[in-house]
Order: structure tokens, then sequence, then C-alpha cells
């Protein structure tokens, strides 16, 4: 297979409700798609999200790269089953995983429809069903208790929530409230999106020590390794790493120093498909729980990343809520790429992505 065009557009995402962290406010995301042509009429398609706060990728430097620095070194290349020409796409530019990521995903979906395969198949993956968790916003404690006990009721039987923005009071008591609004029969997941000291972390994970939580994410910020460390080390409570987790290298240091209980692996962070399998590897060799995730993404990022979690197997978490915060999630399957369900995500038996261009 020969790549014969490379090509970008736009596509807008409206969200059915405003998504809040510690460190942005999303309303709506605006993706780049990439559709990589071959020789042999195939084509691939692939997605990057800008999310400047994380990444540190915007939507015009995923342009500028994708266009002025990959497409010319993609065009005319042959692309092989183990697409040695990633390896060489990382090595053109430092960081900018996102559009790297577009460019992966894009090449897995060709190779995945020149075997006449759905990609999670062609991963080696064999149930197209996975269950995810619901994303509850940071806002008022009382917004939050809504949000809460609407989506339990709607079928979620996991919450993440978001965190990271008030005092140590106010973050231990909109936990302890939404758990007894939901009676201590839902799990949680907390995410501070870096937004707590080490010292702040571990005095407010000592008085959670009676809520079900399955573990407490990016507590400190990304570049503190010696700081989740820390907080690791003096709760009972399993800590994950996000934002600190971009590469395999930051997957060998993070298990080496005992950073963490268990990685967060995203693609538009570690650059596709490819580098999430050498993470979700070494996890795996080391006895790591691993979870998937994603950004604030559109179809194909997301549709990318469900395949990419049922294709590893052993997958223990799934954070993979966005295609429920869509405006449109009625659009059909071939341009979702995804079925959803209260609480779960399948993805369809098309082959490739599923997706249309």
């Amino acid at each position: 297979m020969k790549i014969t065009a490379v090509e970008t557009k736009l596509i807008p995402i409206q969200l059915n409700a405003p998504f809040k962290t510690a460190l942005r406010e999303v309303h709506a995301v605006e993706v780049i798609r990439v559709l990589l042509s071959f020789d042999n009429g195939i084509v691939g398609i692939g997605e990057a999200a800008p999310t400047e706060v994380i990444t540190g990728d915007t939507k015009e430097s995923i342009l500028k790269d994708i266009e002025t620095v990959f497409a010319p070194f993609l065009l005319g290349r042959k692309v092989d089953a183990q697409l040695s020409v990633m390896d060489e796409l990382h090595a053109l530019i430092q960081h900018h995983t996102s559009p790297k990521a577009a460019i992966d995903i894009a090449l897995h979906d060709a190779l995945a429809k020149a075997a006449n395969l759905p990609l999670y198949r062609y991963l080696g993956g064999s149930v197209n069903t996975l269950t995810t968790d619901y994303t509850i916003s940071v806002g008022s404690q009382e917004q939050m208790l809504h949000d809460a006990q609407a989506k339990v009721q709607a079928g979620f039987r996991s919450l993440k929530i978001k965190l990271g923005a008030g005092t140590i009071e106010e973050e231990v008591a909109k936990i302890r409230r939404i758990n007894e609004r939901l009676a201590g029969k839902i799990t949680f997941r907390i995410d501070a999106n870096q937004g707590w000291t080490k010292e702040e972390a571990v005095q407010i994970l000592d008085q959670w020590q009676d809520i079900p939580i399955e573990f407490v994410e990016q507590p400190v910020k990304a570049h503190d390794f010696a700081g989740l460390s820390y907080v690791t080390a003096r709760t009972t409570i399993p800590i994950m790493a996000d934002e600190s987790l971009f590469s395999y290298e930051d997957a060998k240091r993070l298990i080496a120093e005992n950073c963490c209980n268990y990685l967060n692996i995203k693609l538009m962070k570690s650059g596709g498909i490819k580098e999430g399998q050498k993470i979700y590897q070494l996890a795996k060799e080391h006895q790591v729980p691993v979870m998937v995730g994603s950004m604030i993404e559109g179809y194909g990022g997301m549709a990318a990343a469900a395949h990419f979690a049922l294709g590893m197997n052993n997958v223990q978490f799934y954070d993979l809520d966005v295609p429920f915060m869509w405006e449109t999630q009625t659009t059909s399957p071939e341009t979702q790429g995804i079925l959803q369900r209260p609480g779960s995500l399948s993805v369809t038996e098309r082959i490739g992505l599923g997706i249309n261009e």
C-alpha cells in the first residue's frame, strides 16, 4: 500500500452541556479529520482533537503539522503492517502528539480495511462492547449532586467526578454528599486534573477511606512525578497517572519510581495506537492496570479509542463517555462508528473504524 494523497477537513462537534474541569470549560470542539488515500483505493480516516491545555496542540498547530510537515513526508511512502513509517514520523518533530495520533489512526484504519476486519479485531480483540463511566463536571455541590443522580438514573453504574477547583473542605464534602445521595451504591473515580498539592491530596484522600472510590486520577501537577509518588505511598486509595503519562518513557519512569498504581492511556497523548500499544504492553508486563480514556473528541477519535480499548483485551477501566455528551447522539452509526446504550458503548462490525468519510 502506497500513500497517494493526504487531506484534512474540520468537523464541528457541539456538546449537549458544558464540560468543566479544573483546567478548562468546553462547550464545543472542532476536530481535524485526516484522510489518507492509497494506491489500492482504500482511504484511511484519522482524527485529532485540539486540547491545548493538556497536549499543547491547537487547531492551527495541528493543521500546520499535518499539511506542512507530515503530508510531504508521507506522500509516496509504502506502509507495512508494522507501521515503521510512524517511527520515522515521530522523529520529525517532538511532542505534537495529537496530529501524530490522527495519522496513526488513519494508517490503522487503512490496514484494518485492507484486512477486511473491524479495527478492534485487527488489533486482536474479540468482543465489541465496553462499559464506561460518566464524568460529572466541576460545579456547585447542588449541581454535581443533581447531575450524578441523573446519570445513575440513566443507567450508569460508575461515575467519574471532576474536582481540583475547591478548598480541601469543599472537595471532601462534595464526594461525601454525592455518596450519601446515592446511598453508597455507586463507585467513584475522582479526577483532580492536577488541582492539588501533594499535601492537600493526602489530607483529602485520608477523609475518603470509607467511600467506594476506585482511584484518584492525577492529584498533582503533570511534571511532579515525586509528588505523585509521595501521594501514592501515603494512601490506600489507588492513584492513577494521566497528564503525567504521554510516552512509553513516561510510563517506564512512572512504574520504576512507584509514582502510581494505574495508568491512563489516551491516544491524543501517546501519539496514536502504536505508541498506546507499547505503553499497554509495558503496563501488562509489570502488572499495572490501565484505563483507556479520551479528550473531548469527535466521531473518529472516539471510535479509534473504543477500538483500541477493545483490541487490548485486558483493559481494566474505560472512561469513554464523550459520545454521551455530543449534541448529535442520534447521528447514524455509519457517521459515529459507535452504538450507545446507557453505561456502555459498542463498535460496529464494519471494517476499519466503521465510519464514513
